[in-house]
């Protein structure tokens, strides 16, 4: 199964990899786009593993990375599994360091690793 939303500034693509749950965000998450991103949270359930795939996003501001906390949050707690898929360099990588979520959140290079991380 294979979804995808569009909105001016965010494209949400959901999909399945083996056995793991993949968001795949490409533009810019903010104030505007986090329901989508809370919309896809939702319904991967709270025992999911789930792969958020950051390579193709732009730009994310404190709301964007409040609902990535709140989706990790709900998911660990669930008996779920959370890992971040970012680039090493980059807008995105250096908030997610600039504001320490490197040591709260799984956060890899590519979805292999994130695969290997959510085992």
């Amino acid at each position: 199964m294979r979804s995808e939303l569009n909105f001016p500034q965010l494209t949400v693509v959901r999909s399945e990899q083996d056995g793991m749950q993949v968001v795949a965000l490409s533009g810019e998450l903010d104030l505007r786009a986090v329901g989508e991103l809370e919309a896809a949270f939702a319904t991967a359930g709270v025992k999911a593993r789930v792969c958020l795939d950051l390579t193709a996003l732009e730009f994310i501001d404190s709301t964007g990375l409040a609902t990535v906390i709140r989706g990790h949050q709900a998911l660990t707690e669930g008996g779920g599994a959370f890992a971040v898929v970012c680039k090493d360099a980059g807008p995105v990588r250096r908030t997610f360091e600039t504001t320490g979520l490197m040591t709260l959140l799984t956060v890899v290079s590519d979805r292999s690793a994130a695969l290997q991380a959510l085992g």
